[in-house]
């Protein structure tokens, strides 16, 4: 027993400097999150939206996103963030086929809005804190996973085009 107890303690003992290593962030302001995503190495500019609410502009792998922030109170407090980005209404946007995107990704939701345009977002919490490298995790994925649904416009509109005539 005593040698079950030695072992857990130094196997403890061992993460422990890999745990404290990573630093404990708040994202719950839109200047804290621009901060970080510099830091993080990513633009981030800080533009004020129609609606007067701020949002953050950035860019991973060539394409442009906003983070857009909920229930803040004078850009803090917030309680929430949304990576978001758009594709221009094409004709081949559907329910069906956000369904068909939605059905095979958890996080990275899309859907057709009011004007046709087809949405994407990844919502986050910020109650309490995370870890720097969890933001940044969740950053690098964003960007992973945005890239995959360019990919799979891209196929949709390959589909969808007309076949040249031989």
């Amino acid at each position: 027993m005593w040698g079950k107890i030695l072992a857990v303690a130094v196997a403890m003992a061992v993460s422990a400097p890999a745990l404290a290593a990573d630093r404990i962030i708040d994202v719950s302001s839109v200047d804290g999150v621009a901060a970080l995503l510099r830091e993080a190495g990513y633009k981030a500019e800080i533009k004020t939206g129609k609606d007067g609410d701020p949002y953050i502009q950035s860019a991973t792998g060539g394409n442009d996103f906003q983070i857009l922030f909920y229930g803040c109170k004078n850009k803090v407090g917030c309680d929430s963030f949304d990576f978001y980005s758009w594709f221009k209404k094409e004709p081949f946007f559907s329910a069906e086929m956000a369904n068909d995107w939605n059905a095979n990704h958890r996080f990275l939701k899309v859907a057709i809005d009011s004007d046709g345009d087809l949405s994407e977002y990844a919502y986050i919490s910020t109650v309490g804190k995370m870890t720097y490298d969890n933001f940044k995790d969740y950053v690098a994925w964003y960007g992973s996973t945005d890239g995959e649904l360019v990919k799979f416009v891209d196929e949709r509109r390959k589909a969808a085009a007309p076949t040249a005539a031989k």
